[in-house]
């Protein structure tokens, strides 16, 4: 199986996904921090949404389009293809309100990134079972264990990132190793695969990876739109608000100050009116 069949593009362009994903999903868990109850775990769901989504299935899948296969087309069935995406959703979900609610800590990082990362290998070992060509996929056992071991290590890195990191800067760094986590988990998974192309002559039923480009590209940017669109909006919508309470304020600082005036003038004209000597 050749890994690099387009050359450095579909590896760029994956972690290049993976990075703008996991940023946001950096950025906005870090919003959760601010909420409580339902709406922190709204917040934490949009995260999983950006990293599991964005950070981890449209990046293993743009790094899947790169993938041949010498001696037969490549066909990807759909429902498993889409079933990935699901995955990864719902086990950083579980991985992220483990680690969102309460104080963060190692005893619950390690955890929630054991569930995430078997998880996770499950997304990246369902790129394998959706691909249909001339012949037969199977796992190298030594391989995939190693595969699994990095895909616990990288989702438990990635919950201490998203729990933990505090500052700007901090989150450019924290959604770079994330990235790079994700990628080289799933080029770890695909490394265990092996293929016995057996051509046979008949045609191989599926969608080509061309077919798939596009929903994926688009699903890509209607992700990262989305979610951009959100926390922005988020961001706006708290500086108006605050910039509100300021007004407010202000507006009440100014009519205590103008009541205190009238009552110390009322008090001012009483008192010379009492001191005042008739003549």
């Amino acid at each position: 199986m050749e890994h690099f069949a387009y050359g450095a593009i579909t590896p760029a362009l994956a972690l290049t996904l993976s990075f703008l994903g996991c940023l946001l999903g950096v950025y906005i868990a870090a919003r959760s921090r601010a909420s409580s109850g339902g709406s922190r775990a709204r917040w934490l769901t949009l995260s999983a949404v950006a990293i599991g989504g964005a950070g981890s299935w449209v990046p293993h899948f743009m790094a899947l389009l790169g993938t041949d296969v010498p001696n037969s087309v490549v066909r990807y069935d759909v429902p498993i293809t889409v079933l990935g995406f699901g995955i990864a959703v719902v086990v950083y979900c579980l991985g992220l309100y483990i680690v969102g609610f309460g104080r963060p800590s190692l005893w619950k990082v390690l955890p929630a990134g054991l569930v995430t990362g078997l998880g996770l290998a499950a997304v990246y070992s369902t790129a394998p079972l959706a691909m249909r060509l001339a012949g037969t996929v199977g796992y190298d056992p030594t391989t995939a264990a190693a595969a699994l071991v990095a895909s616990v290590v990288g989702a438990t890195v990635t919950l201490w990132c998203v729990s933990s990191v505090r500052g700007n800067r901090a989150f450019v760094v924290a959604a770079a190793i994330m990235a790079v986590a994700a990628c080289s988990t799933h080029y770890t998974v695909m490394a265990s695969v092996r293929v016995d192309a057996t051509p046979s002559g008949t045609p191989v039923s599926g969608a080509g990876p061309l077919e798939l480009l596009t929903p994926v590209c688009v699903l890509a940017c209607l992700l990262l739109s989305v979610l951009a669109y959100t926390t922005v909006g988020f961001s706006v919508r708290q500086n108006t608000a605050s910039e509100e309470e300021l007004l407010r304020r202000a507006r009440d600082m100014y009519s205590l100050a103008t009541l205190h005036r009238a009552v110390a003038t009322r008090h001012e004209e009483r008192d010379r009116g009492s001191t005042a000597v008739p003549q």
